[in-house]
């Protein structure tokens, strides 16, 4: 069994026991980004019943954070479909070691986008793609303390995602603008206010990034994979009857409840 395998393995221990985050790189000598790349390949058949790789998350889209943690890129985590959730949805932190609440612009891809562009630009990657959501990502961080956490042992437990929640659902996004498209959170009836554009200065940005990523080891984005933007505010770490609201101005809103 490679090394990659071995710590897929232990992820999926470790989370279904929600034990307490802790570094593994040195546990599996895992010594790069590549390293924790691979471990999120081979955790595709450990978390087989999660279904099919339905997506791409970016992690690390602002500076606040890549400054926080000593880098200046961002990182993949991938999206599982059966952990994709539509709607409105009820959210029980007993599900979760710790969970964490993030708020960004879910992007559909609307067409293959094949491994032979170049130079690819946010105006590219918004004619490719069929529709945009309001969205959370539900990041489950296990109670990490973030000054020790190694970001390679991060990224290789699936940058942390564990659920997806997808609002309203707009196709005729074109003439919007996400370098500042206002966004509004509401957490208990209290409003917070910033733009789409604090993720990688466009959310479709990390579209850009996510398809070179993947062009680069030979794949590519698919017709109807989801992704996740990165948070245009600070993760939220909800409590038991908190209800939390996402609007993205001329596109819609999603809404959870917790309990």
């Amino acid at each position: 069994m490679s090394k990659y395998v071995e710590a897929a393995n232990w992820i999926k221990e470790q989370r279904e026991a929600k034990r307490d985050f802790q570094n593994f790189n040195k546990i599996f000598n895992l010594e790069s980004y590549e390293d924790a790349y691979l471990v999120q390949q081979a955790l595709e058949a450990v978390w087989a019943n999660k279904g099919h790789v339905a997506g791409y998350k970016l992690a690390l889209t602002s500076k606040v954070m890549q400054n926080m943690f000593g880098v200046n890129t961002s990182f993949k985590g991938n999206l599982f479909a059966k952990t994709i959730l539509k709607g409105n949805q009820v959210i029980s932190l007993s599900n979760y070691g710790r969970l964490g609440v993030e708020f960004e612009l879910a992007i559909e891809i609307g067409e293959d986008f094949g491994t032979k562009f170049n130079n690819l630009t946010v105006e590219d990657c918004m004619r490719k793609s069929k529709a945009v959501f309001p969205a959370f990502e539900l990041i489950d961080d296990r109670n990490a303390d973030y000054s020790k956490v190694d970001l390679i042992s991060q990224t290789a437990d699936n940058s942390w995602n564990a659920n997806t929640v997808l609002g309203s659902r707009l196709e005729n996004f074109g003439n919007l603008d996400f370098s500042n498209n206002e966004v509004c959170k509401i957490v208990n009836g209290q409003t917070e206010k910033s733009i789409t554009g604090k993720a990688l200065e466009n959310p479709f940005n990390a579209v850009v990034w996510i398809a070179e990523f993947l062009k680069n080891r030979g794949l590519e984005l698919k017709e109807g994979q989801i992704i996740m933007t990165g948070s245009t505010f600070s993760t939220y770490f909800p409590e038991k009857g908190d209800t939390i609201e996402y609007e993205v101005c001329n596109v819609g809103s999603v809404k959870i409840k917790i309990n």
